[in-house]
């Protein structure tokens, strides 16, 4: 599923991974981008599946015009020595019908590489919130037993304040044939978080190191919700050092931000 773009060294047993869902507002894809532009972190290879769509287009971290001519794809891995993280972008959806394929090939490749940990992005759906989680922080996380063992996990570095995403009672949730729901995960309920669910399943039947970090929100301008997302990892991977602004922490932009939303609207229209 990796495909290096050189012969380098791809030993990350003492390396955080953190990749993102397809999800609603896309908020773990915009977090993604913050740290791959804060850190500039370097492309080392990419994911290639067919459960993936492929796609193509402009390098979305440039900072020097069309000069270079790089182009990303569907899956992008970066990687930063200093910080002894890798990062995965994902850009295009899974193939419809093919998503257990991809969480399998995903699963295979983190248990390859002996990953130190791992960490999911997502997001899920405002209106599906519970009573408890209408008030204070729109953030939560949910870790394996086996990341609850880590010297590094949330509990252990002070994070104490933070919430873990509540269970519910009665979620009906269809296993997959030959299956059961590990205990860890009963109860889990993340609508609109993508594949995050059912990894967050796998990962606990694995024994993988997994933490999902999630915002609730809704379609539209998502790049707040990023930003509160991206502020939440830093809190624990302290990848950059918090602003002297309220807002948070000083976060590089990525140049393909600017069409966000896509081109101005022609005033000549009118």
């Amino acid at each position: 599923m990796f495909i290096p773009l050189n012969s380098s060294d791809t030993k990350w047993s003492d390396f955080t991974l953190v990749c993102p869902c397809i999800s609603v507002g896309n908020v773990g894809q915009l977090a993604t981008d913050l740290i791959i532009s804060t850190l500039k972190m370097e492309h080392v290879g990419y994911l290639s599946d067919s459960s993936m769509l492929p796609m193509c287009g402009n390098d979305p971290f440039n900072t020097s015009g069309l000069v270079e001519g790089k182009l990303c794809t569907t899956a992008e891995v970066y990687q930063s020595d200093e910080k002894k993280l890798l990062v995965v972008q994902l850009r295009a959806l899974l193939v419809k019908g093919k998503h257990s394929q991809f969480r399998k090939k995903l699963l295979d490749w983190i248990k390859r590489s002996n990953f130190s940990r791992v960490i999911l992005l997502t997001s899920s759906f405002a209106y599906e919130r519970i009573d408890s989680q209408i008030t204070g922080s729109p953030l939560r996380y949910l870790t394996t037993p086996m990341l609850e063992k880590h010297p590094n996990s949330p509990t252990k570095c002070g994070l104490g304040h933070w919430k873990q995403l509540e269970r519910r009672d009665f979620v009906w949730s269809p296993e997959p044939e030959g299956t059961s729901i590990p205990e860890a995960a009963k109860g889990v309920y993340i609508p609109g978080g993508g594949i995050a669910k059912r990894f967050f399943e796998d990962c606990c039947r694995e024994d993988i190191a997994l933490a999902i970090l999630l915002n609730f929100c809704s379609e539209g301008d998502n790049i707040p919700h990023a930003l509160q997302l991206a502020n939440y990892l830093n809190e624990w991977l302290k990848v950059t050092e918090k602003s002297k602004q309220a807002s948070g922490c000083s976060f590089k932009i990525p140049s393909s931000w600017t069409l966000l939303f896509g081109n101005a609207v022609n005033p000549e229209l009118y």
